[in-house]
């Protein structure tokens, strides 16, 4: 016989098919889940909004008198709240056309229909948690709906991001996906995970081969931007045409920059000549030679004629890093346009059939997207951020942008994910931005992300059947990056230093006895 339900409240009038006004004396929190039966169905509920008052304490009263009554009465206290209606569980999630009659009974959802709610493990989910209010209730996430429709991890500095991305990436892991990290400050590079025994990550050589840029990527490292009309001109011929030389023979790969650098001398040859028709180009020549050979010694050590391109190296069933902690933002900026430009293209001839292509999905995550996908900095990064995620649901690519200034993040990307963990958010402006990109998020929700605590998160989106308030769980894999003790730091050298001159007194101590 199943345990009979717990009434906390009763619906009050002016309620609507989508949000519930109702009373309670107290049995009940914030972002309760709540079951309601009406219109001959059970319907489950989120308690968004509370507020207490009294008909004891008027607005009317002094101090004094409230003192005294507070001494004359017991507690009654009542509480008025709003819930959301969520849907029917057992029809999908099926919202009634018509609102609950006013004094329809509000019980606490049990803990069966919620775990029929936020689901168990399968072979498509992974559990990342337990709801915030019910610890008793796990709640897990579908990994296809992550990668098809993205995802944006949002929070401040500590308030649990990185175990989140460790937890999210474990559970994908164990489902042998294909993932891509890049990574801004090195915190995935040492990541411990192991899947079927063998270790699950794997460093790819941050080395580009100018051989497979764009001409758009070469011309970023040589400083060409879009105002050098004339250089551009030149140095696009002579990128060209080397390309083409190398294509088709005639050079090989190992005198890319000796054939490049020729050619833009045949040009300032050309332009030293009187009577040619470029001799007012010869100063602009002569520039965007000297930038070449800055760019060739500048980047000595990223260039590699002889590397494969980035996206090859990439391994199915494994944690792909790629380390940007030793290189700066222009340059991080390049390499992950260059990347997900290669992937989008990769995956596009995979699924249409041309060789050359991509075999298996990847889902990328990407660090301090903010950087990245700017809202005021027009970068490479943001316009191919954008495009794979509106593109690449069709091609098996995920995007999971993380970030912890999230209005310094461009709107365009953020609203292409359709999935979000909020986790502690306090900045008004952040807030704001969020709210702005993620229609389904109400002002009620929003007003909770300033009260989370560590590793506390809103889950919304089509990962997850309904919203929910969740205690993320602790990744088991270990991670560089955590926060670092100055004083436990400090403490080592203070005692490092003191045992050497402690050492030092002594010996010279020792040597006065003879």
């Amino acid at each position: 016989m199943g345990r009979e339900k717990q009434k906390v409240g009763v619906c009050l009038n002016d309620s609507t098919s989508r949000e519930v006004s109702f009373i309670s004396d107290g049995s009940v929190s914030l972002g309760d889940y709540v079951e309601l039966d009406y219109d001959g169905r059970t319907v489950l509920g989120f308690v968004k909004h509370l507020s207490c008052s009294s008909k004891l304490f008027s607005n009317d009263l002094d101090l004094k008198d409230v003192e005294r009554l507070k001494k004359m009465s017991r507690d009654h206290r009542v509480l008025y709240g709003k819930i959301s209606i969520l849907g029917d569980v057992k029809s999908n999630m099926f919202v009634p056309r018509v609102p609950p009659p006013p004094g329809t009974d509000v019980f606490l959802a049990s803990t069966q229909t919620l775990k029929g709610v936020f689901g168990r493990s399968d072979e498509r989910k992974i559990c990342i948690g337990s709801l915030l209010t019910r610890e008793d209730v796990d709640v897990y996430i579908d990994i296809d709906q992550i990668v098809s429709r993205h995802l944006a991890i949002l929070a401040i500095t500590g308030g649990g991001k990185s175990n989140t991305v460790s937890v999210i990436i474990e559970g994908m892991l164990e489902k042998h996906a294909s993932i891509l990290v890049f990574d801004m400050h090195g915190e995935y590079v040492n990541f411990d995970y192991r899947v079927d025994g063998e270790n699950a990550v794997k460093r790819l050589e941050l080395k580009l081969n100018p051989v497979h840029l764009s001409y758009r990527e070469f011309r970023q490292f040589a400083n060409v931007d879009d105002n050098s009309f004339i250089q551009d001109r030149y140095l696009k011929r002579a990128f060209k045409a080397t390309i083409e030389d190398i294509s088709s023979g005639a050079v090989q790969i190992s005198d890319f920059w000796g054939r490049l650098l020729g050619e833009l001398e045949n040009f300032r040859e050309l332009a030293s000549d009187k009577e040619s028709d470029i001799k007012d180009d010869r100063k602009s020549i002569i520039g965007v030679i000297n930038k070449v050979e800055d760019m060739k010694e500048s980047y000595a050590e990223l260039f590699d004629l002889f590397q494969k391109p980035i996206v090859e190296q990439i391994e199915p069933a494994r944690l792909n890093v790629i380390d940007f902690s030793h290189v700066d933002e222009k340059i991080a900026d390049i390499i992950v346009s260059h990347v997900l430009r290669n992937l989008l293209e990769k995956r596009k001839r995979f699924v249409h059939g041309y060789d050359g292509g991509l075999e298996f999905p990847v889902f990328s995550i990407i660090e301090e997207a903010h950087i990245l996908a700017s809202s005021s900095v027009r970068t490479r990064s943001r316009y191919w951020i954008s495009r794979v995620a509106r593109e690449g649901r069709k091609f098996g690519l995920g995007l999971c942008l993380v970030s912890q200034r999230p209005k310094a993040l461009d709107v365009d990307a953020l609203s292409q994910a359709n999935n979000m963990i909020i986790l502690k958010l306090v900045e008004p402006g952040d807030q704001r931005h969020v709210q702005q990109a993620a229609e389904s998020l109400s002002s009620e929700l929003v007003e909770q992300l300033s009260s989370l605590n560590v590793g506390e998160a809103l889950l919304m989106g089509k990962m997850i059947p309904v919203p929910a308030l969740v205690k993320i769980k602790l990744a088991s894999g270990k991670m560089s990056g955590n926060d670092r003790s100055a004083v436990d730091e400090w403490e080592k050298v203070y005692r490092s230093r003191k045992s050497l001159i402690d050492e030092i007194d002594s010996f010279y101590d020792y040597g006065e006895e003879f």
